[in-house]
């Protein structure tokens, strides 16, 4: 048997039963369609497919007598407090109040109430001047009305009722019982049975980059930041998708079906509705025009399309330009640029921040290399240089020939900066962002005689040198020296060679912007100004790793800091820093010889050789691996602070490691091999994980998240600042981002937890009962929350009243369903989709697609098959030909025909029915008891000798006809 895990029935169901009980959706039926529509039914409000056949539900509602529930049926008439012929002159409904019908067909409460729910254990939520409180059955207030939103009594005696924003749980006596709700609640879901199911949701939480929280107001879900200003593209649950400031505030109200992000440009959102994409600017304001598509074309433009016209944007949603589709499938795109090749004597060139178009000859085609923000191109058969555009927008050439262009050969953008070779390598200029050639021709003939070394500087580093000049060893030109930020170079003659002093491999260690110096008269180091930090005496400097060189000084081999001090190093046959220090040596050229430490600063050993490899120092600790290829971590030493029991270990920052435990075989993945988190103090911070991932902040804070969605934020210093249980932190940009995960839990007739909550979905209890969906599969327990069963495998639901629990699998790709009882035990497996266990009864979808019943054993009832079929309750159920619905009896014969397009379950004796113009009343033998339809403009109510009920009077110019 196949599981049915992706099937859309079996995911929209576990909705309704999971995030609230089928008879919650069901009893607050609000008349918001009765109040907009003259039309007495609608389509059902559980407008899945796979939920109403479940629940056995018809495909449509009442709407002018509500369902009837525990013998009372809401009604929608004129209101009891106006002139009748105020109401007839209401727009729409808004004159009209709801009152509650007996099962006798008689108005037992007058129409007085803006909206009502459905009665459940006695009592009707129902709502007075924009307030929500509790009516019994004669329509006196059992608990004033007070609160903003109410919902239904439950077995359990308890409700959920809203004030200001916050939920409550509230006894029979309107007494507010239970714990206070965590501040943080956002929704909350009470469904019937006992214990209680209480289903909590939570708003987010975001903490700024200085620690600040934030806390989004309701249903608001933040998704990913937007823009330069701390903007977030938010979802509301019920509204759409908007945008939020920093302070969870909506900039741009929820409205849309969705806001996206190009890959390709994220200065501009695209938010989608019905009508088409709109564009958001980086600061949250709304581009007005609405076009059917919207691309981004590069970093910079975007093609939006109407019916009419094709429009080239910028960032600021702004058009540029509007494009024949000619132009449309001409364009090119190159870097920041777009070249448009459609027009017949030039080639149009849109450049970031300029309105008009730069215009090149006609044959002008991009150049074959990445030039960054520079846009350059060639011409004719040998693919000459002719232009080139600056990130600025002025232009080199085009129209304006530079014969010297001809000569580029080689292009390459550094440190913002265009460096331009010919074909010889040699140097032909640098141009600046602005076009300006920074070398003079006086210095591009002396530079040719030398190697030219760019050098990469720090970002906003003015003062740093853009290359060093080298001698060439086929050249006898002497002298070495820099050219300069402003293009101007500066050659000292007694300088045989330059080179940087910091190696490649630590660029961090202190040594950048200085340099080493060789001369005839010794080797010394220099910064970027040409001072002198180490005297130009030594032998010979080799370039330092980790704030260490190797120096010969007067024949013999030393190790030199930044300041110039020298260290004597130990006879061995190879040595490498470590840094603060300590470098590793070996004492042999054997294979596989082992890596002993050496502390240069106090001369002396650290460790003998003893090591497969040793890491770098830092804060007084190195990892180190033992010959039995495990990792640990030693203190300044020597000695072991972390046992080598790691198959890898990592530095994360200063104050943390990151340790990996080896795989229990060779088929596990690694990533699934457990870790922990351990400070320098030796003491762990995290403890073993699997799959634990750690992430940085651009200010030092660190992310860790682990495959089974546990989460923790720590400090710079490695401390734990948030390891909330049960609450998944995140990174949104450089903010962080809280998630507590929704709980489930039961409460008693005191609101106090029966079971505790738990991240773990579960249904509401009927029988005694509830399933509990575990990582492992899911479980029967009983309202002590002692489990009674394990399930069989499948996604089992207990729908509302249902006497057997239901799961929806394939068997041979068709769909099957199975029940199992309050024991745990599989009672029945057929093919076909079933509804809810009632009374031993259940409705089944037969292959054809009509339905028939079928008894606590899965037997069918012989003969009934029809389009839609309901449960028997007192004797009858609902019964559907073509489009139309009657009710039928146990022999599946009709007892009432088939001529309403809206039918409810009996209760108390009676249904509802409805046609297009009237809602009805109906006893077990069809016999009308009240009806309700649409005379001048408002709602009448009838009695059964179609004698009129409500209003007492009819508007005066009414001259319709009972």
């Amino acid at each position: 048997m196949k599981r049915m895990t992706t099937s859309r029935l079996c995911y929209s169901i576990r909705q309704v039963i999971t995030a609230s009980a089928a008879c919650s959706l069901l009893s607050l039926a609000l008349p918001v369609q009765a109040e907009s529509s003259t039309a007495c039914f609608t389509a059902s409000s559980v407008s899945d497919a796979g939920q109403r056949a479940l629940l056995a539900l018809p495909a449509t509602q009442n709407l002018c007598i509500r369902a009837v529930h525990e013998g009372r049926a809401a009604v929608l008439l004129p209101d009891a407090r106006q002139a009748i012929d105020d109401v007839a002159l209401a727009p729409a409904m808004s004159g009209h109040r709801w009152g509650f019908l007996d099962n006798r067909g008689q108005l037992v409460i007058k129409p007085v109430f803006e909206q009502v729910g459905d009665y459940h254990y006695g009592l009707a939520a129902a709502k007075q001047q924009g307030k929500w409180g509790y009516i019994d059955t004669t329509g006196n207030w059992a608990i004033q009305p007070t609160f903003d939103k109410a919902g239904s009594f439950t077995l359990a005696e308890l409700a959920v009722v809203t004030t200001a924003g916050k939920a409550e749980i509230i006894n029979r006596k309107g007494q507010t019982v239970g714990k206070p709700l965590d501040e943080l609640v956002d929704d909350v879901s009470l469904s019937d049975g006992n214990p209680a199911r209480l289903a909590l949701s939570y708003k987010t939480v975001l903490l700024s980059p200085d620690d600040h929280r934030h806390v989004a107001s309701d249903k608001m879900e933040v998704v990913q930041p937007f823009g330069q200003s701390d903007l977030f593209i938010a979802r509301d649950v019920d509204k759409g998708f908007g945008i939020a400031d920093q302070n969870l505030a909506w900039r741009l109200t929820p409205q849309f079906s969705a806001i996206t992000l190009s890959d390709r440009n994220e200065m501009l959102a695209m938010a989608k509705s019905q009508a088409g994409i709109q564009l958001i600017r980086a600061d949250g304001t709304l581009v007005e025009q609405i076009y059917p598509t919207v691309n981004a074309l590069n970093g910079q433009f975007w093609l939006a399309k109407t019916a009419d016209k094709n429009s080239l944007l910028d960032n600021s949603g702004s058009e540029v330009a509007s494009l024949s589709e000619a132009a449309v499938a001409g364009l090119t795109v190159q870097g920041d640029f777009l070249l448009d090749n459609s027009g017949k004597e030039s080639l149009f060139v849109y450049i970031p921040g300029k309105k008009q178009p730069q215009s090149l000859p006609k044959e002008s085609v991009p150049f074959d290399q990445p030039t960054g923000g520079f846009l350059l191109t060639t011409k004719g058969e040998q693919h000459k240089v002719n232009a080139i555009i600056t990130p600025g927008g002025n232009v080199l050439g085009g129209y304006q020939p530079a014969s010297w262009l001809a000569q580029v050969n080689n292009a390459e953008v550094i440190n913002g900066r265009l460096w331009l070779h010919n074909d010889q390598g040699q140097l032909i200029n640098i141009l600046d962002n602005s076009g300006k050639l920074l070398l003079s021709n006086k210095n591009v003939t002396l530079l040719n005689d030398y190697r030219i070394q760019p050098l990469a500087s720090q970002q906003q580093d003015n003062g740093a040198p853009l290359a060093l000049v080298r001698p060439d060893p086929d050249q006898a030109k002497p002298g070495a020296g820099f050219i300069r930020a402003d293009g101007s170079v500066q050659l000292e003659n007694k300088w045989q060679d330059i080179q940087p002093a910091d190696s490649s491999e630590s660029a961090q260690s202190g040594n950048a912007r200085q340099f080493i110096v060789k001369t005839l008269q010794g080797t010394g180091v220099i910064d970027a100004q040409g001072k002198i930090l180490i005297p130009l005496t030594e032998d010979n400097i080799a370039p330092f790793v980790h704030g260490y060189a190797f120096d010969y000084l007067d024949g013999k081999l030393t190790a030199i800091d930044a300041s110039g001090k020298h260290y004597a190093l130990p006879d061995v046959f190879t040595m490498q820093s470590l840094g603060n220090g300590w470098f590793r040596f070996r004492e042999t050229a054997k294979e596989g010889a082992l890596w002993g430490i050496y502390d240069v600063i106090n001369q002396k050993v650290i460790a003998p050789p003893s090591y497969l490899a040793v890491g770098n120092y830092a804060n007084g600790l190195a990892n180190v691996q033992l010959p039995n290829s495990l990792w640990g971590i030693i203190d300044s030493d020597g000695k072991p602070l972390v046992e080598a029991k790691y198959a890898s270990v990592r530095r994360i920052n200063n104050a943390l490691w990151q340790l990996g435990m080896p795989v229990a075989s060779a088929d596990q993945p690694a990533s699934s091999a457990a870790s922990e988190i351990i400070a320098n103090d030796g003491k762990v911070r995290i403890e073993l994980t699997p799959d634990l991932n750690v992430n940085q902040f651009n200010d030092g804070r660190i992310l860790a998240t682990s495959g089974e969605g546990q989460s923790w934020l720590l400090n710079v210093q490695g401390d734990i600042e948030l390891h909330e249980q049960q609450t998944k932190i995140s990174a949104v940009g450089d903010w962080v981002k809280l998630s507590r995960q929704p709980q489930i839990g039961y409460l008693n007739a005191q609101g106090n937890w029966q079971i505790a909550p738990q991240v773990l979905p579960g249904t509401a209890f009927v029988n005694g009962r509830a399933l509990r969906i575990q990582p492992q599969g899911t479980e029967l327990i009983d309202d002590k929350g002692v489990r009674v069963a394990a399930m069989p495998d499948g996604d089992w639901l207990l729908p509302a009243n249902s006497d057997m629990s239901v799961s929806y699998d394939t068997q041979d790709g068709n769909p099957t369903t199975r029940y199992v009882d309050s024991s745990g035990k599989l009672a029945i497996t057929l093919p076909g989709v079933g509804s809810r266990m009632l009374a031993g009864q259940a409705v089944m979808a037969l292959a054809d697609g009509n339905k028939t019943w079928i008894d606590a054993q899965g037997h069918p009832t012989p003969e009934v098959s029809y389009r839609d079929l309901g449960l028997l309750v007192g004797g009858l159920a609902f019964a559907r030909i073509d489009q139309n619905y009657g009710y039928i009896d146990a022999k599946g014969s009709f007892v009432i025909p088939p001529v309403y397009n809206a039918v409810s379950a009996f209760d108390s004796g009676v249904a509802i029915v409805s046609t297009t113009n009237m809602s009805m009343m109906l006893d077990s033998s069809g016999k009308p008891l009240a009806r309700v339809g649409r005379e001048c403009g408002i709602q009448v109510l009838y009695g059964s000798g179609n004698m009129r009920q409500w209003p007492q009077t009819m508007p005066v110019k009414c001259t319709a006809q009972p």
